[in-house]
């Protein structure tokens, strides 16, 4: 059991005093989380700009997103360890000063795309950890009557982290090159590891536990080489025999990690919550949103720059609505589920997507960038009713000593879905724009192969409205 420590709280301490504490630790806290989670997405409008200093190809040059999204996820399961093995301060600014080393790593990345990859996966051990470790800090940090509060602003954070970044990029690379984007990271990392160093305490008791290397091995392998397949195809335009093994090599050995999880008594993820029907599906809604928030974010800047020839400024202005939307809705989210129920808020929130999705699926150079902006803000609207909610709703199936379990495995499926879910995306631009039309230019083929991603992206959406009628309906209130 992990007993509350606060460190420095005296016992004559007035309550004013703590939450005083409390409410700086968690700016601290939440400054850190929102960072990782922007740079997720912060390298997006940076992509083509990238694939001409370093001369690699957009399927290569897509792996800067993926790989973090990939590494993320694989994090998320070891992060319980972490948090049960050591100090939650000292856990807290190690994993930044990782976000900080891997940045400066990113700056100094002159000339070498494999240097520049290697920073990102840096950065994305660190940020892997980091959400989970919040979540897990808040429910020592406050009582269960305010954890409801704490927990939606961290939710917020979540929502808002991804959206921003795109946006912010797109004002930074107007006046600066890629390497800024790096150096804000590493600058305000290193004023948040700078904070921690004075508002950061332990609120943990420190316990041996073991971690299943094996299982760690498996699962980073297997997911690694879906990933490696999936990007080798979009970078040849082709299934070889070599992308084809991996493809099998990678199912086989996720087919062989969860067979361990499954027969073990302290498993890195404990499958069995795919037990709960509810949690499964609702797990799936959850993970269907990602891929379509985190797939469109990748393939939109790509196609206003690569096939419209827009600036990377004039891409951040377009998904900057869409930013305001998520950061407005989100929080009417979570009132409107607890009012009309699973059912209805996931059947809305696809509904929503997938009117938002649809016109793209005929953008052309004449579609107006108004338009494009309002689809895409449209379409976060949906994603703000669905993500987080059919989330809560799976956790909320679980009896209380699989809660944990639960919320790992769901937040790493939805995160390693995304992964897989961009690299797919990408690997279909690159085989629909691999044949063009007799006599098309390069930006008219690329334009056909963003088309078929927003077609895909349409695909997913339908899925998940289609899936959200087997939810239950919720229960009459006697």
């Amino acid at each position: 059991m992990i007993s509350m420590r606060t460190g420095t709280d005296g016992a004559g301490e007035s309550e004013a005093g703590r939450n005083g504490k409390r409410t700086r630790m968690m700016a601290v806290l939440l400054a850190g989380a929102f960072l990782s989670l922007m740079a997720e997405t912060f390298l997006n409008n940076a992509l083509p700009t990238i694939m001409r200093d370093f001369a690699v190809s957009q399927s290569t040059a897509q792996w800067l997103s993926t790989a973090y999204l990939l590494v993320v996820g694989l994090m998320i399961p070891i992060s319980a360890w972490i948090f049960s093995s050591f100090q939650s301060r000292t856990t807290y600014m190690a994993m930044m000063a990782v976000f900080l080393l891997g940045s400066l790593v990113c700056v100094f990345s002159t000339g070498h795309f494999a240097l520049l990859l290697t920073g990102r996966i840096i950065q994305a051990a660190a940020a892997g950890s980091l959400m989970p470790f919040i979540q897990n800090v808040v429910l020592l940090l406050f009582p269960p009557e305010r954890r409801g509060l704490a927990l939606g602003v961290v939710g917020l954070v979540v929502a808002l982290g991804p959206t921003v970044g795109p946006t912010l990029s797109g004002f930074i690379l107007q006046h600066w090159s890629w390497r800024a984007l790096f150096i804000l990271l590493a600058t305000v990392s290193m004023l948040v590891l700078l904070a921690a160093f004075f508002f950061v305490y332990t609120v943990n008791q420190p316990r041996k536990a073991e971690l299943d290397l094996v299982s760690v091995i498996l699962s980073c392998l297997g997911f690694g080489c879906l990933l490696y397949a999936l990007s080798a195809i979009g970078d040849t335009g082709r299934f070889s025999p070599i992308t084809i093994a991996l493809l099998l090599a990678g199912l086989v050995v996720i087919w062989l990690f969860c067979r361990r999880q499954l027969s073990m008594e302290h498993p890195l993820v404990d499958l069995r919550v795919f037990s709960s029907g509810v949690f499964t599906l609702t797990t799936l809604l959850s993970t269907l949103s990602n891929i379509s928030m985190v797939g469109i974010e990748l393939v939109l800047p790509l196609y206003l720059q690569n096939s419209r020839g827009s600036s990377a400024l004039t891409s951040g202005l377009v998904m900057l609505p869409g930013a305001i939307v998520m950061g407005i809705f989100n929080p009417l989210s979570g009132g409107l589920y607890e009012r009309i129920g699973v059912r209805r808020i996931s059947l809305l929130g696809y509904a929503v997507l997938a009117i938002g999705t649809l016109p793209m699926a005929w953008f052309s150079t004449n579609t107006g960038l108004i338009e494009i902006a309002a689809c895409y803000a449209v379409r976060m609207a949906g994603i703000s009713l669905v993500m987080m909610t059919t989330f809560t709703e799976g956790i909320n199936a679980l009896p209380p000593r699989l809660t944990a379990d639960g919320n790992a495995v769901a937040s790493t499926v939805r995160q390693i879905g995304g992964s897989l879910g961009t690299a797919a995306a990408m690997m279909i631009v690159t085989l629909a724009s691999a044949r063009p039309a007799d006599g098309a230019g390069r930006a008219v083929a690329l334009g056909q192969g963003y088309h078929w991603a927003f077609v895909c992206m349409i695909a997913v959406a339908l899925i998940g409205l289609c899936s959200s009628f087997a939810l239950r309906r919720r229960r009459s209130i006697a």
